[in-house]
């Protein structure tokens, strides 16, 4: 992120404010029910079951790198893997068609299904940090900056699945969810 911030201030002028807290990479997920009977919270847990799972991907996820070095990492062997389209990957999991998909970490579906997002204690997934960004023309707008300054590290994985659940699934404007989440995270948001 250090490098990121000097190499976009130097090359175009754009200054970043720092990582709000969350981030939108791929995982690893599983209906919340099924990993609860199976005692899996992280990928470490799931490996010793997948001989017996399907797991379902977006159409280029199995020939990413982060799939392969997940896999590798984790000795990963599932009894089948299936590509879907993004949208259909998830009501595959929903009806068990699959028993694991390579979710977005900050889709709001995730809450809406039910779906537990493994954690990955050996890091294999890089981070997709959101980050605050300023561009050349409204830097130095009054107030802007500390408005902005106040969310950096507020906003965690949970808070963001809920207010894209409230966009996406619960048909309210991304005005109203802003809103929402800012003031969420404002609060001092408690898990």
């Amino acid at each position: 992120l250090n490098r990121m911030t000097a190499w976009l201030l130097e090359t175009h002028g754009i200054v970043s404010l720092g990582a709000l807290g969350f981030e939108n990479a791929y995982a690893l997920a599983l209906p919340r029910n099924i990993a609860d009977s199976l005692s899996i919270i992280t990928l470490a847990d799931l490996a010793p079951h997948t001989s017996s799972m399907v797991m379902g991907a977006d159409y280029v996820f199995f020939d990413r790198p982060e799939w392969k070095n997940a896999r590798d990492v984790y000795r990963l062997n599932f009894k089948e893997l299936r590509a879907f389209d993004p949208t259909l990957m998830y009501t595959a999991v929903r009806v068990g068609e699959v028993d694991v998909i390579s979710a977005y970490s900050t889709d709001g579906r995730n809450v809406e299904y039910d779906l537990l997002v493994l954690e990955d204690p050996l890091q294999s997934l890089p981070p997709y940090d959101a980050a605050l960004l300023l561009s050349p023309k409204i830097i130095g707008t009054p107030g802007l900056e500390s408005s902005l300054m106040a969310l950096i590290g507020k906003i965690d994985d949970d808070m963001m699945r809920k207010a894209n659940k409230m966009v996406d699934s619960d048909g309210l404007s991304v005005r109203k969810a802003a809103a929402m989440l800012r003031a969420e995270a404002l609060q001092g948001h408690k898990k």
